[in-house]
């Protein structure tokens, strides 16, 4: 098919599709390019002053390359004999070519397209009489927009390779490289290729799509284990968004198409019908409260149907206010040896690490008019679970102010008689309780029915000057339990 080698030369028309006709061999390649050729013809430009204006004859121009991906340079030249004065417009739209203000008319026989799409390129010339010419042709520039591809590998070597965006790309054809000296061609009638490897080494597989006639277009590569009994997909990570939804993350780096299943409590796995194609995918899925649900992912090919991934479960915390603490329970996870670590996050800080036979802890340091937020945190052997985040009001203890109760803020135990002690008082009524701790939260004293008040010292040692911190519990006459916190300092 040589006329379509590099350069083409005469104006659009209607004849022209005939006259290549005449000249190319049968092929599907001629087909596709006058099937091109028929479409630009169709869509027509309004005004379209290329051919039969009143007092124009017809110029003639060579172009090279007019079929190409971007970016496309393309190159002209003058072809009718005896014609001077040649300017072009590369873009023409249709109207008045001599309009100034609409159309630059360049004497520069190059030019190079950076956009895909359909141009005419509208020559401008005259006579050797004066008398004003002109020729139209029409450049095709393609987009080479690099094909995705999907790779399945079954036992054996053998695998499955399919074109994933041609929807997309819309290439002729696409040149497969299977990374061992091996070529083959598919086209857009059959979009997948399969092949038998010698070896399971890893392969870099590379796909290029082909328009046809330029022959241009992108390419891709991935490197593709064949091993396939490493390659199953993973549930990397299940979090609870709300009582109603959560969000599972996964990780499919082999494009497998997987299937999600979704377990209720013990029963069997069942399928959710939702399908999962990318390497990287979030999903959410509906839960309650009420339920343990677990999920898993299977791959929906027969030959890889034995590579499901691995299972993360829903796990939710209960945090419930007391009246002076709040109390933090974990629910058993569904498959506890699949449990690597546990912790709770108190106000997105590490508070607790809980363990099965520790799924249980008040938690005594909530501060008045500060909400608490919990949250679980599991780790897995392939995945992290993260609970629902739950956040109370503080004890109501916290927050009633103790008007009978007298804290001091500094004492001096220096054995001058005045303020040696620290001592609370209140009422008479009242069941006072006094936790005192240092800096590091080490306690340092506790009263008891012998013992009232601190004297400044530990283990019989005098205790350094410094801040120091409290918590006080009170029993009221009619048995209401209030705590209060704060800090003091001893002076020496």
């Amino acid at each position: 098919m040589q006329f379509w080698e590099k350069s083409y030369s005469g104006s659009v028309s209607l004849f022209q599709p005939l006259l290549l006709l005449k000249k190319a061999k049968r092929s599907s390649l001629f087909c596709f390019f006058l099937g091109s050729t028929a479409l630009a013809s169709a869509q027509q430009i309004a005004d379209n002053q290329c051919d039969n204006q009143p007092g124009v004859g017809s110029g003639g121009m060579r172009i090279t390359d007019p079929v190409g991906c971007i970016p496309q340079t393309v190159k002209v030249a003058n072809n009718q004999i005896g014609s001077t004065k040649s300017r072009y417009i590369y873009d023409y739209k249709g109207g008045n070519p001599n309009n100034s203000q609409v159309y630059k008319t360049d004497t520069v026989t190059s030019f190079t397209y950076t956009k895909p799409g359909l141009y005419i390129i509208m020559q401008l010339s005259e006579s050797a009489f004066g008398q004003p010419l002109r020729s139209c042709q029409r450049v095709t520039i393609q987009d080479p927009i690099p094909p995705t591809f999907r790779v399945l590998p079954c036992e054996n070597g053998k695998v499955t390779l399919t074109i994933s965006n041609h929807d997309l790309t819309q290439y002729e054809e696409y040149v497969i490289e299977w990374g061992d000296g091996n070529v083959a061609i598919i086209n857009r009638l059959n979009l997948s290729a399969q092949y038998q490897y010698k070896d399971l080494s890893p392969k870099q597989i590379s796909v290029q799509g082909r328009h046809s006639v330029s022959k241009c277009g992108g390419k891709s590569a991935r490197t593709v284990s064949l091993e396939i009994g490493t390659q199953s997909a993973v549930l990397s990570k299940l979090e609870v968004l709300d009582a109603n939804t959560a969000e599972l993350t996964i990780s499919n780096p082999n494009l497998f198409d997987l299937e999600l299943y979704r377990q209720d409590g013990a029963g069997q796995f069942q399928t959710t019908g939702k399908v999962l194609k990318n390497a990287d995918e979030k999903t959410k899925v509906a839960i309650d409260t009420t339920k343990l649900f677990c999920y898993k992912l299977k791959p929906r090919d027969s030959c890889i149907a034995s590579l499901e991934s691995n299972v993360l479960c829903v796990s939710y915390l209960i945090a419930t206010p007391d009246i002076s603490h709040n109390t933090i329970a974990v629910e058993p996870y569904r498959y506890p040896s699949e449990i690597t670590k546990m912790r709770v996050f108190r106000n997105n800080s590490p508070w607790w690490t809980p363990n099965f036979t520790d799924l249980f802890r008040e938690d005594n340091q909530a501060e008045c008019g500060k909400k608490t937020c919990y949250r679980l945190q599991l780790e897995t052997r392939n995945g992290t679970v993260l609970s629902n985040t739950v956040c109370i009001d503080p004890p109501p203890a916290l927050c009633v102010t103790l008007t009978n109760v007298y804290v001091p803020d500094a004492f001096t135990p220096n054995g001058d008689g005045v303020n040696d002690f620290f001592e609370v008082k209140g009422e008479a009524t009242s069941e006072i309780q006094v936790l005192i701790y240092d800096r590091w939260g080490t306690p340092v004293f506790q009263n008891s029915i012998n013992v009232r008040h601190w004297n400044g010292t530990v283990n019989g040692h005098p205790a350094p000057s410094g801040a120091y911190f409290y918590r006080i519990s009170v029993t009221d006459k009619i048995g209401r339990n209030f705590v209060k916190r704060g800090s003091f300092a001893l002076l020496r």
